[in-house]
Parts: C-alpha cells; structure tokens; sequence
C-alpha cells in the first residue's frame, strides 16, 4: 500500500472520529446541560476530539504537500467550513460561563458546518466553471444535424405541390 492511500484513510478515520465525538458532546449538552459527564468522561471527550482535529490537520498538510498543493475549487470550502466547526466547538463546548443557549447554537452551526463538509468530500462538486462548457458541448451534441435536401426529395415535392394547384 503507497504512502498516500495510507494517509488518506488515517485522516478519514480521525475524520470519523471527530464527527462521532462532537455528536456525543452535543448530545449531551441538548438531553441533559446541567448532567454533564464525570470529569474523567469529559477529558477523554476532549482528548478525543482534540487528537481528531491535529491529526485531521496534520495528515491534510502531507496529503497536499503530496499533491504539490494542487487542489479541486471544492477544497477552498472544505478548509473554510472546517474553519467554522473548529470556532462554533469552541464557543459550543468552550467556557462554561456563557449561557446556554449560546452554547447550543454554537453546536447546531458546528452540525450544519459538518453537514456542509461531508456533503463537500461526498459531492466533491466543480465549481470552476468547466461544467458549463460540458453542458454546452452536450446540447450542441443533441441537436439533429439538418440533412440537404435530396433530388428525389425535391421532385416528390415539386409533384405534391402541383398536384394541388
């Protein structure tokens, strides 16, 4: 197995686990805000989701280096969306002394954030302007070609026309 597959499925897996730590934070903070986990449940929480997010940044920056920092127009979003969920966790799971209802909309943006970025990796969608230029050469390519008019043609029509007069 070359380095590159490697790598890619070690971020993909700290990928997982970051989405499947942030869901049992922010589960916990909607069912039950004042039952937070013993602090020793807490710290693995943490440092789960901690290791997640280094390793996720850590292994992005060799898998670019690797692709010589050639990047899809979808990756702009992908990094400014990761961007968004580390911010919205913070404020989200951060200091215990904002309110609430703060905390929960910092973990409903960190969700929608998520579901923009998995949506990203799924779709990988071209934004760069190429699938315009493709549609065009396809509906140009459906067109039926106009065919000349043939001789044969030209007198069944000559004979039709003044058949009628």
């Amino acid at each position: 197995m070359d380095s590159h597959l490697i790598l890619k499925i070690i971020h993909m897996t700290f990928g997982s686990l970051a989405l499947i730590s942030f869901l049992i934070r922010a589960a916990l903070l909607f069912r039950a805000p004042q039952n937070q986990p013993a602090k020793a449940g807490r710290i693995v929480l943490v440092a789960l989701q901690h290791l997640s997010f280094t390793v996720l940044v850590l292994t992005g920056m060799v898998l670019l280096y690797q692709n010589q920092f050639v990047v899809q127009p979808w990756f702009y979003g992908k990094i400014i969306l990761f961007v968004v969920i580390l911010s919205a966790t913070i404020k989200a799971f951060g200091k215990r002394d904002m309110s609430l209802a703060q905390r929960k909309a910092g973990a409903f943006v960190a969700a929608i954030a998520f579901a923009g970025l998995l949506t990203l990796v799924v779709l990988k969608p071209d934004f760069s302007g190429n699938v315009a230029s493709q549609q065009n050469a396809q509906s140009v390519a459906v067109v039926p070609q106009i065919q000349p008019i043939q001789q044969n043609q030209l007198t069944a029509m000559t004979v039709i026309q003044s058949a009628t007069h």
